[in-house]
């Protein structure tokens, strides 16, 4: 249980403790940059970078890495352009991506003081920090690399730093390339025509396990919510979202009502909302996206009951059920969590995080933090399949 409390929400990441002193100590030496402007680099880099202690990289089996298709271009483009924080379109070897002003959030907690994200916004907004795609959509697009080992970016505005996420660990020569949470990435089998048909090819720990966790939930009454009636659940769902990421500093539009919107907006049926209820009341949502003959799950809320209720994994298996039942191809369930999903069936897919500046001193900041504070931890991928 502790496990699902560090890994709830799969659609953003979160900042975890580090020690400040060292950070200043180290950069101010070395770099000299004031004190809060490192305190600002040291949440950034963490938001895309976690700590030692919670990341879930160096895969003890890597082999069973996977690949993750994307949505339809101009269906993400559309989705990017919605939301409040987007910026334009920047060119990657020439290919125009759409990019934002990367927006950091902390609804409650005590990890990064609220004053040092409003310093990083207010830099972002300002242009110095661009973000291809939008950090609360996450796996969704990624911009392809070329294999030359050399990215060209022309960006309008000329920021201070640009920041890409794309599958693999590239070397880049004008990058820095720092490894993220693995996605987690279902391959749906021609056999599974449906969810009993999933279950059935586990083995018997794993279905053991699976039923168990249905049978503690069956008291929660799982309903669609309409996207026609948006604005009676989006608040309460934001609220709840908003209550699962309290402790969380995330890369995350600060207003979720809005987010959802333009989710809801753009999507419109392609965007999949499941409420979860007890005695009649709301207790947990999940929503999700079908596109490209895919599935991706998106945002999560719960209530603490529901937390104890194990109430997390049948909101994944209900979008594994969906994902099945509507013949996708995989089912994408997202970031964090890694050993958890493993046991549902999904493997690993590996992904980084290219840092662009032209700027030599904020090159030397991302190259200290990725030698002196960046670390993998290894996870044991299960494979629950008899096969």
């Amino acid at each position: 249980m502790l496990e699902l409390q560090t890994y709830k929400n799969f659609a953003t990441s979160e900042i975890p403790i580090c020690s400040n002193q060292r950070f200043r100590t180290i950069f101010r030496r070395h770099f000299l940059i004031h004190s809060h402007q490192s305190l600002g680099f040291r949440a950034l880099l963490h938001q895309f970078c976690p700590h030692k202690n919670n990341h879930p990289l160096a895969f003890v089996n890597p082999k069973h890495c996977s690949t993750l298709k994307p949505i339809d271009f101009s269906k993400f483009y559309q989705l990017q352009s919605a939301f409040g924080n987007f910026g334009g379109s920047l060119y990657l070897d020439g290919k125009p991506f759409p990019y934002s002003y990367l927006e950091l959030s902390k609804p409650t907690g005590k990890y990064v003081d609220r004053t040092i994200l409003k310093a990083i916004n207010l830099l972002s907004t300002k242009g110095f920090i661009h973000y291809a795609g939008n950090a609360c959509s996450p796996g969704l697009q990624f911009p392809e690399i070329s294999n030359s080992g050399h990215v060209a970016i022309d960006d309008a505005n000329n920021c201070g730093v640009q920041i890409i996420n794309v599958q693999g660990m590239p070397t880049i020569s004008n990058a820095v390339t720092i490894p993220a949470e693995p996605f987690m990435n279902l391959e749906i089998r021609e056999s599974w025509k449906s969810f009993e048909d999933y279950i059935s090819n586990m083995s018997s720990k794993y279905r053991v396990r699976t039923n168990k966790v249905l049978k503690t939930t069956e008291n929660y009454i799982v309903q669609p919510l309409s996207i026609q009636q948006a604005n009676e659940w989006i608040p309460q769902c934001a609220q709840m979202l908003g209550h699962t990421l309290k402790d969380k500093t995330l890369a995350i539009s600060p207003n979720i009502s809005a987010m959802l919107h333009a989710f809801v907006k753009t999507l419109k049926e392609e965007f999949k909302i499941w409420g979860y209820y007890k005695d009649g009341t709301l207790c947990g949502f999940i929503t999700a996206i079908e596109s490209n003959h895919g599935t991706y799950a998106m945002h999560l809320g719960l209530t603490d009951e529901a937390v104890e209720d194990s109430l997390y994994q049948r909101m994944l298996y209900d979008v594994i059920r969906y994902g099945i039942e509507n013949q996708s191809q995989f089912v994408c369930l997202g970031r964090t969590a890694t050993e958890i999903k493993s046991t549902m069936g999904a493997v690993p897919v590996e992904n980084s995080y290219l840092f662009f500046t032209k700027g030599k001193i904020l090159m030397w900041v991302i190259k200290g933090y990725k030698k002196y504070f960046h670390r993998t931890k290894s996870y044991q991928i299960r494979s629950p399949f008899k096969e």
